[in-house]
């Protein structure tokens, strides 16, 4: 099974990496029940929302093409903007085989390279710039033109285009079924080298998932609505608010321990830090261009404190050794 082939390997190196040489872990090391149930509630059903929405996207496009009217364009986009928050949600606390896979890269390449995506559809060679979320909005929305995008789309080619590269981004989800399976499985193995790895390594990609979500808000007093990384779509709004909501998710781990640990107050005082910065984005405009610099500020330093509360002082309580950057979850 392809699935396998491609993960089983990985993990089965660290197991045996594990078992040559007892590597230092540091925080606690959650029960084989704690650490699966932590997976269950905080990390797999955003993998499958991703995979649900990532198939009805390439459903969507195939309709399109067979049939492009204004409907289908509607339905698709639609199905874009799902899987691309599905997408975000995910990317908001990455761990386990997306990390290994660098999903990211394969599925939201940014930034869009449309000289290179054009040729593409010409016939011309397809790489990671050329495929992924970011095409597929470019090829739905266009730059500005939204309502010139169903015309081009008639063109066979360019349709064609796009179902292809919404079938791949549904293909690359899938990939990562079979390795979240053995990661759980191998969350309640024998050998705890998973278990024991599982808060330095989820607390240090949460950290770096927040630090990367602070750099996307720009707070000049002067923006540009190409600035936003999902301007095409007016949905950069939308997709960071997806973002923190997967953060805020997949905290539920450390909530626990942090409260089993007696630290009810640090765990409320990082809640109120993830609920704040929801709160201070989620007041934004639509269009965050439109929103003033004193907004985005505080949507920006909202994040920053989320980030810095779970840097130095849960991660501190839980005696956790920091090293990860916003890279390692590309």
């Amino acid at each position: 099974m392809r699935n396998s082939l491609l993960f089983t390997p990985l993990l089965l190196a660290l197991t045996q990496l594990a078992q040559a040489a007892e590597p230092e872990f540091s925080g606690p090391e959650p029960t084989a029940a704690q650490a699966q149930q932590w997976l269950d509630e905080g990390y797999l059903p955003r993998q499958q929302a991703l995979t649900r929405a990532a198939e009805q996207l390439a459903s969507r496009s195939a309709t399109l093409c067979a049939k492009p009217d204004e409907a289908q364009l509607q339905a698709t986009r639609q199905a874009w903007l799902a899987t691309s928050s599905a997408w975000r949600a995910l990317d908001g606390a990455p761990a386990g085989p997306m990390v290994l896979a660098r999903l990211g890269r394969k599925i939201d390449f940014r930034p869009t390279r449309i000289a290179e995506l054009e040729a593409a559809i010409n016939g011309g060679p397809a790489n990671v710039a050329t495929q992924g979320l970011g095409a597929a909005e470019y090829l739905l929305w266009g730059d500005n033109q939204p309502k010139a995008q169903l015309a081009k789309l008639k063109n066979p080619a360019r349709c064609g285009y796009l179902q292809q590269i919404t079938q791949q981004i549904a293909t690359e989800t899938h990939t990562l079924d079979e390795g979240w399976r053995i990661y759980r499985e191998q969350l309640g193995a024998e050998n705890p080298f998973f278990r024991r790895n599982m808060f330095s390594e989820h607390v240090n990609l949460l950290i770096a998932s927040l630090t990367g979500l602070g750099k996307r808000m720009p707070t000049a007093d002067a923006v540009s609505a190409e600035q936003f990384v999902e301007w095409r779509s007016g949905s950069s709004k939308a997709q960071l608010l997806a973002q923190l909501q997967g953060a805020a998710l997949a905290y539920g781990g450390i909530s626990r321990q942090l409260q089993d640990d007696g630290h009810s107050e640090l765990d409320q005082r990082m809640q109120q830090a993830l609920t704040s910065a929801q709160s201070s984005c989620g007041q934004l405009p639509a269009n965050l261009d439109k929103a003033t610099s004193a907004a985005r500020l505080g949507c920006s330093k909202a994040i920053q404190q989320a980030r810095k509360t779970l840097q130095d002082q849960v991660a501190e309580k839980l005696d956790l050794t920091l090293g990860f950057t916003e890279g390692d979850g590309d």
